[in-house]
């Protein structure tokens, strides 16, 4: 699961199931695993599930059907006393790391913790759930990317977000490794990259409730379909996590869940996994802000007192941009659904030409909803001109998506080799996304000047 949007899975979404089979697979059960349910029933003082069982798929390890399961059941609970929380840190830990900001960050807290019960091996409490986790090397969260694979994704705005992730980690782990240096029975040396892996751990498997975040043993087995309605709930008068089937499974089938309705970017830089076809894809425009138009000023202080939400971002060479997600425009029509409007009221105010025009916007807000720039400018050709503006951009990132895809299918000798795999099919889905979701942008917007020039 992830970090920073902490679950809904911390941090995790498709038109078609992640199953790579249409019928229902061979089930292999997972030997490291076989005392797994007897230790958790123990941990939690109650049955955790009489409808699952462990086993390994196409995707690692899944959970299965061992049992018809009906629409509506209730497949799975565990008491939030058998998660990991920040609050089963030893209290001397918890309160030093409490002292700074950035470390007493709840997700980063979960990841001290599991970080000291990894430290202590099999002597911890929790050793059959811990040494169930994936290792370092079996993950593939955009914090291990190193910098040539990030640059696969350099035209994505996933690229910044990774480094700006990377930045943060190491802050946490700065701010934390004094407080735990004072504790070396329960940590050992303190490395970075340790920090690293628990905090992806975190990120991709934690889930974010009323009480926290929380690591949940066994419900994060559950592998994510982004079609499935069930997701991980908490109920707080029983005090427990659940998570209700969507549908009937037939014994033997995969049971899955979904992390969130996360795009492609999000599932790579937080889970480490993407998905061929997602239909919670978006992608990000940036629009720089000239400081040589004559009214930058005037456009700038009328766009910050009409926004919401904020749209700022600082890119990873220090420029300033406006940034707005879009998502694939479904169909064609006035009202170009997938398209924010305040993309559009942007690129208005931005195209105007004279004081006057802005402040005929600022007085049509004021007599409305107080929105700027949300209706078609009266005069065609300038609210023609505002949109080929935005075409410009979507043409500029669809030609920049375009190379980038083109040069990873091409790659290949030394520079292939030492490139993961699975994380070039990652960048190459990830790009995918993006373009389509570009392309029906630019489709519309092209066609709504159409449509404006002739009326």
């Amino acid at each position: 699961m992830a970090a920073g949007v902490v679950r809904r899975r911390l941090a995790l979404a498709g038109a078609t199931r992640r199953q790579p089979f249409a019928a229902i697979p061979k089930v292999e059960d997972e030997p490291c695993c076989g005392g797994f349910l007897p230790w958790l029933r123990s941990k939690a003082g109650a049955s955790i599930s009489s409808a699952l069982r462990i086993g390994t798929s196409p995707l690692g390890r899944s959970l299965f059907a061992s049992q018809p399961i009906q629409e509506g059941d209730c497949i799975l609970q565990l008491p939030h006393a058998a998660q990991l929380t920040q609050h089963k840190l030893p209290q001397e830990v918890r309160l030093l790391l409490d002292d700074d900001a950035v470390a007493r960050a709840a997700a980063a807290k979960v990841a001290v913790l599991l970080m000291m019960e990894q430290r202590l091996g099999h002597e911890s409490g929790w050793a059959p759930y811990v040494t169930s986790l994936p290792a370092k090397d079996q993950m593939h969260n955009m914090m291990f990317w190193d910098l040539d694979e990030l640059d696969m994704v350099r035209h994505s705005p996933v690229y910044d977000e990774a480094i700006e992730q990377k930045e943060r980690i190491r802050k946490q782990f700065s701010a934390a490794k004094p407080a735990l240096e004072r504790f070396p029975h329960l940590f050992g040396e303190v490395k970075l990259e340790d920090f690293m892996h628990a905090s992806a751990l975190v990120s991709s498997r934690a889930w974010q409730t009323s009480r926290g975040v929380s690591l949940v043993p066994f419900a994060d087995f559950l592998n994510h379909d982004g079609a499935s309605d069930s997701i991980l709930v908490y109920d707080e008068e029983k005090d427990v996590s659940e998570v209700i089937a969507d549908r009937n499974y037939a014994v033997g089938e995969q049971v899955m869940i979904r992390y969130g309705k996360y795009s492609n970017a999000m599932l790579a830089l937080n889970f480490g996994f993407t998905l061929s076809r997602n239909i919670y894809d978006q992608a990000h425009i940036w629009i720089d802000i000239s400081e040589q138009d004559p009214l930058y000023k005037k456009k700038l202080d009328i766009w910050q007192k009409h926004r919401t939400p904020k749209s700022e971002h600082v890119c990873s060479s220090g420029c300033t941009r406006t940034t707005f997600a879009i998502k694939e425009v479904k169909y064609s029509g006035n009202k170009g659904v997938g398209i924010p409007q305040a993309l559009r009221a942007f690129v208005r105010v931005f195209c105007a030409t004279s004081i006057e025009e802005l402040e005929e916007m600022a007085v049509e807000a004021a007599e409305n909803d107080g929105r700027l720039a949300r209706r078609p400018l009266k005069h065609a050709e300038r609210e023609v001109h505002a949109h080929r503006k935005l075409l410009m951009h979507l043409d500029s990132m669809i030609q920049g998506h375009s190379t980038a895809i083109e040069q990873l299918e091409t790659i290949d000798g030394a520079a292939s080799r030492s490139m993961h795999q699975f994380r070039k099919e990652m960048a190459k889905n990830l790009l995918a996304g993006e373009l389509q979701v570009l392309q029906s942008a630019y489709a519309w917007v092209a066609n709504y000047c159409k449509t404006v020039a002739c009326t």
